[in-house]
Formats: structure tokens, sequence, C-alpha cells
């Protein structure tokens, strides 16, 4: 069924379903015009560049909302330990509590995925320094904040992994709700 007037954040929406379960090179154009109920002629008058353009789409999108869910409420005011509370909520929303595919998995593999990897990069160092900056206004060095901040980042995209191959959230949720005790230890 075709959808010629879904708004572009819709459209948007369904492309980041697709990427997120078929990865940037499974998204075939047959797949995310599907998605999408867009033709692909639609589809490259919205994104001239195809499937980079839509790919870049989604990350914009998924930065954005991302910024919203995890790292406003870093920026909050207030003690360190809500703010990392939030932060895991934020995480846990943003992630559908372990079931979404992470992107910056998605994107960042495979000889397609390399022209993203400077994206990725400053996504990884944007949350770090958000996580790291609460440390330090918690009272630690800078070198052990940065080292917690980054241990964070691996454990919860290591718990995204293990739901992905387990088949279960449990290592996703365990990871968010001890999060804030590890960071604070």
């Amino acid at each position: 069924m075709a959808h010629p007037n879904l708004p572009r954040e819709e459209v948007v929406d369904r492309l980041m379903r697709v990427f997120r379960r078929e990865g940037y090179d499974g998204a075939s154009l047959a797949r995310l015009s599907a998605a999408t109920g867009l033709g692909r002629s639609s589809l490259y008058h919205h994104f001239p560049r195809g499937k980079e353009d839509m790919a870049e789409a989604v990350m914009d999108a998924s930065r954005q909302r991302f910024a919203r869910l995890v790292l406003e409420p870093l920026s909050a005011p207030g003690p360190a330990r809500p703010r990392f509370e939030a932060m895991a909520r934020g995480y846990a929303e943003f992630y559908d509590s372990g079931r979404d595919s992470c992107l910056i998995d998605l994107f960042g593999v495979g000889t397609t995925g390399l022209q993203f990897v400077p994206r990725l990069t400053i996504s990884i160092a944007t949350i770090t320094g958000a996580i790291a900056e609460v440390l330090i206004e918690a009272g630690l060095a800078e070198d052990v904040a940065r080292r917690r901040a980054e241990d964070a980042l691996i454990a919860i995209q290591g718990a995204l992994v293990l739901t992905r191959a387990g088949g279960t959230n449990a290592p996703f949720r365990r990871v968010l709700a001890e999060l804030p005790d590890r960071l604070l230890a």
C-alpha cells in the first residue's frame, strides 16, 4: 500500500526500523520501499543519493532522539546519581529495553560502513564525554572519569550484542540497572 503523503519523520522512522533489522548492507531498496510504501522513484525524490541519504537521515533522527533521551539528563543540574539513573532510563527507551539494534554497530561494519565511521566516532566521543563530565563534577579525576565513561559504553554495547545473540534483554536491563553504581563506585 502506497503512502505518498507520509510526513518525512514517519518515513525516516520506517527506514530506521529496516536499518535496525537488516543492517546497512541488508537494507535493500526493495525492503526500504516496502517499509515506507513509497516507490523507488519517490524514495530517490526525497533521498537523491539513495540509501546513503536514507542512512544519514536515520542517523540524524537517531542522534536527535538520543540527545533528548540520554544526553539531556546528563546535562541537567543536580547530583550525579539521579542524572545517571535518568540516562539509564533514556537508554532503555532509546533501545526499546534492548530490543532495538545499535546503529553504531549496524552502520559501522562492512566496507560501506566506512563512510559513516567519522560520524560514529563523534557520537562515541560525545556520549563518553558527557558521562565523564558528570563524573568529574562528582569529584573523580579526569583520567578515571574518562575510563569509566568508556567502560560504561562498552558495557551497554556489549549488553546489546548479548541481547541480540541470546534472545533475552536481561543482560541489557541488568547493565542499565547497575550502571549508576558502577559509574560512581
